[in-house]
């Protein structure tokens, strides 16, 4: 492989000792030199809970999405409680009965294992398409296993969700819009988060097609449920969902709860104030995570739009009510990303970063920790802190940070500007 180092020799650029060189021993290991090593990590930390939970019967959230299929195929409200099935209630939109339904048809000791498989692969599948070069999709892939275990652990969806919303946006890079709308629209019939991808028709070279794909898609998952059930009933479905989401958000706000880990959540058990309004936050979180994109000069710098859409990872998890420890998979992904994209990723600021995230982030609310330090964690919300800062951080570059200037080479698509014409690495690996 062609050294980042020659392909800046190769362009007459005075760069002598570019960050790629100084981390250059860090990726002689082999471990870099193939996915395959992290990935059958990943593939074993779902067969581990299966293995662990599923014969103590504690796989309560699979039994919650196996039974939205067969409560929409028996026409039984998605959002109600079932305790003879399983504890709490459903918050997912009609259309997961069709995502869960390969799962929910085979027997559980069968499809909560092939479920958390599912999701695992979803990730790696949007991890290789983000087109990072292979070092960085590996170390990327490692910094991200503590919180995709957590994920896994409770038979979440929320690694899906990731992969969703950066599939939505490297169909924008790809030049695929139209498929951008089937990833973006997807999200957002399951979850919502999803609707985050509307942002990236900015990047866009194709409008038209991304609206009309956001519209076809759209269409078709709002009525692809009813081939299961009846259109009344499906129809029925979004309104209860939209009510359960409401009636949600406040039983999420209460200072006691497991949900709410989130900047609202912790500003909130700060003050011991659980009256304050999301809107309050809405209104500084929106203008600021939405302010870089007034920089249009910026919009043709690679780097600028993946520090972008971790903006947007990240955004969507410190301003949810429904933020919760499994949920951090999203906004973790996000922050390495920024990581991944500075100048120099190991820097004592990084390093420092990276001990509070993995730690305190990732295994403060493990068994690892005393009863007493995850209650107390739990308590403040402070599983959000570290993530709040490299928000802050991040935000910083997006405003301030000229990413038309050369910018560390780790995409193999990543353009080089120079004297204003853009110089792709393919190019330069191409031409030797």
């Amino acid at each position: 492989m062609t050294s980042s180092g020659q392909f800046y020799n190769k362009l007459s650029i005075n760069y002598p000792d570019t960050p790629e060189v100084q981390e250059s021993t860090l990726y002689q290991n082999k471990y870099f030199k193939s996915d395959r090593y992290i990935l059958m990590i990943w593939l074993i930390l779902p067969v581990i809970n299966w293995s662990i939970d599923f014969f103590k019967d504690r796989y309560n959230n699979y039994k919650i999405f196996k039974y939205v299929f067969w409560h929409l195929i028996d026409q039984s409200n998605l959002y109600l409680r079932y305790p003879l099935h399983h504890t709490d209630v459903n918050h997912y939109g009609p259309l997961f009965s069709i995502i869960i339904a390969p799962f929910a048809i085979t027997p559980d000791i069968i499809g909560c294992v092939l479920w958390g498989i599912f999701n695992v692969l979803m990730v790696y599948y949007a991890m290789v398409r983000l087109k990072l070069k292979l070092e960085y999709i590996v170390l990327l892939m490692t910094l991200i296993t503590i919180e995709l275990g957590n994920a896994v652990w409770s038979n979440q969806f929320n690694p899906s969700v990731l992969a969703m919303i950066l599939l939505s946006f490297m169909c924008v890079e790809e030049k695929k819009d139209f498929y951008a709308g089937f990833w973006i629209m997807l999200g957002t019939f399951v979850k919502l988060y999803g609707i985050v991808g509307l942002v990236f028709f900015l990047f866009s070279k194709n409008k038209w097609k991304f609206i009309m794909g956001c519209a076809v898609w759209s269409v078709l998952f709002f009525i692809l449920p009813m081939a299961i059930s009846s259109p009344e009933f499906v129809v029925q479905c979004y309104v209860d969902w939209f009510n359960a989401l409401v009636e949600k958000n406040s039983s999420n706000i209460m200072l006691t709860t497991g949900q709410d880990i989130s900047l609202m959540g912790f500003v909130r058990r700060m003050l011991g104030d659980a009256t304050i309004s999301n809107n309050l936050f809405y209104a500084f979180g929106i203008p600021m995570v939405l302010a870089p994109l007034i920089r249009f000069g910026q919009y043709k710098a690679k780097n600028f739009r993946v520090l972008m859409l971790s903006s947007l990872l990240m955004f969507i998890v410190l301003f949810s009510s429904s933020s919760e420890h499994s949920t951090y998979i999203i906004c973790i992904t996000g922050v390495f990303l920024w990581m991944i994209t500075q100048e120099e990723i190991f820097s004592r600021r990084n390093i420092m970063l990276l001990v509070f995230l993995l730690v305190w982030t990732g295994l403060s609310p493990t068994d690892l920790f005393t009863v007493h330090v995850r209650k107390f964690c739990l308590n403040y919300a402070l599983k959000a802190v570290p993530c709040i800062v490299v928000w802050i951080l991040l935000l910083k570059d997006l405003l301030m940070k000229d990413f038309n200037k050369t910018q560390p080479l780790r995409f193999l698509n990543q353009e080089i500007l120079l004297d204003e014409n853009p110089v792709t690495v393919n190019k330069i690996i191409a031409n030797g």
